[in-house]
């Protein structure tokens, strides 16, 4: 809404601020993103923590449960790394938590933010299936591959370091595995 690309009409509080570049973080469009982000890592955090070894062991699940349980945490895992990545290319100063807590978090540096993401991509890279061998609408390697992508294209701009090259080598990995553009 803040580009050439769309135009709103509506009177709904905070549309014409978008369009007219006039927002602020009072903008209910911008709150509410920011609230969807931190919600989606909730989710994941209290996900991961009932799928956590100790949680499922507490639990009358079968070994091909928990097998599909840990499944279910990478992608997890996947959602919120995708959610920090949004954080940090739409508010750049955010707490990184990967727990749930009752504490007050305190703001990560960009750099720290970065490297969380790049570190959770690559470890659930290895727990995810091949691509295109997860059911519909559920992350893969491709899914990895694309955010890693796109997180070193704009790694320049995140953390004052390019990566190029990096960006290059995922991108065409998902290209290779059969993926195009329509």
């Amino acid at each position: 809404l803040t580009t050439d690309e769309a135009v709103i009409a509506w009177t709904d509080a905070g549309i014409r601020d978008l369009h007219e570049h006039k927002w602020s973080s009072e903008n209910q469009f911008v709150r509410v993103l920011y609230y969807r982000i931190a919600l989606i890592v909730s989710y994941a955090n209290d996900f991961l923590t009932q799928a956590s070894d100790v949680n499922l062991s507490k639990k009358d699940f079968t070994q091909a449960d928990k097998d599909k349980i840990k499944t279910y945490a990478a992608e997890a895992r996947f959602l919120r790394a995708m959610a920090y990545w949004h954080a940090l290319d739409l508010f750049r100063n955010v707490a990184v938590e990967t727990q749930i807590s009752s504490e007050f978090p305190t703001q990560s540096k960009p750099e720290e933010t970065f490297a969380f993401i790049e570190k959770e991509l690559l470890e659930v890279e290895k727990l995810l299936p091949a691509p295109r061998q997860n059911e519909y609408g559920r992350a893969d390697k491709a899914a990895v591959w694309m955010l890693l992508a796109k997180l070193y294209l704009n790694a320049e701009a995140m953390i004052a370091k390019p990566k190029y090259s990096e960006c290059l080598s995922y991108a065409k990995k998902v290209i290779d595995a059969g993926y195009t553009l329509d």
